[in-house]
């Protein structure tokens, strides 16, 4: 997705990673999080290129006119959005004609929070995703700091990809490109090594899409 010239609206930006990166692009970017405390981390960093960082609920956008952005990125984000409905209502009415809209997002069908994970078939000698349940909706509880007492806790919301399409595609968003991530990572050599490699190509963790506003 070109941000040159481009005004991009980036939801869930956190820290403003993907923002900065968007503006030094040549986008004209927005960041917004929900997160107060992210939105100051997000204003104290140096970035090359301005970034506007504010502080609104994706859910309502009522701060944005109507067509006031000409794309619409969410860097893994949606899956910690309850009402993904009201999110992409609300993007479709603040793009412009024909206006896109990324997804960056933990793959559906492959990183489930505590619904997948790695096995090791030793007869065969091949490592294998296991994937314990697929088609239904789930809300999974995450700790953000897995390991310390106390920690703070979020939740993951699990969707089928024909569940997110058809989100999408109530709003009028089509489909123009998807992408399956894979892990370049390499293991140290050992006994496991080449069937990790193997594994990691095989079982993308990862998923982008790019959708577009379809009017008329």
């Amino acid at each position: 997705m070109g941000a040159k010239n481009k005004s991009v609206l980036d939801i869930g930006c956190g820290q403003g990673v993907y923002s900065r990166a968007l503006a030094e692009a040549g986008g004209r970017v927005t960041g917004i999080d929900a997160s107060p405390s992210l939105i100051e981390a997000a204003r104290r960093y140096q970035s090359k290129v301005p970034v506007k960082y504010e502080c609104e609920n994706a859910e309502d956008l009522r701060a944005f006119a109507d067509q006031s952005f000409d794309q619409v990125s969410a860097i893994l984000c949606i899956q910690n959005m309850r009402n993904l409905d009201r999110v992409t209502s609300e993007c479709a009415r603040v793009l412009r004609p024909n206006g896109r809209m990324l997804w960056v997002l933990n793959h559906p069908c492959f990183r489930i929070p505590r619904q997948t994970s790695w096995g090791f078939d030793e007869g065969k000698k091949m490592q294998y995703r296991r994937i314990d349940m697929y088609m239904s909706p789930a809300e999974i509880p995450i700790q953000m700091h897995p390991g310390k007492h106390g920690t703070e806790s979020t939740v993951s919301f699990h969707r089928s990809i024909t569940d997110l399409f058809s989100i999408a595609s109530r709003f009028s968003f089509a489909a123009v490109k998807v992408e399956e991530w894979s892990s370049t990572r390499s293991s140290q050599p050992g006994p496991r090594a080449k069937a990790e490699n193997r594994a990691r190509k095989e079982f993308p963790l990862f998923m982008a899409v790019l959708f577009q506003l379809v009017v008329g």
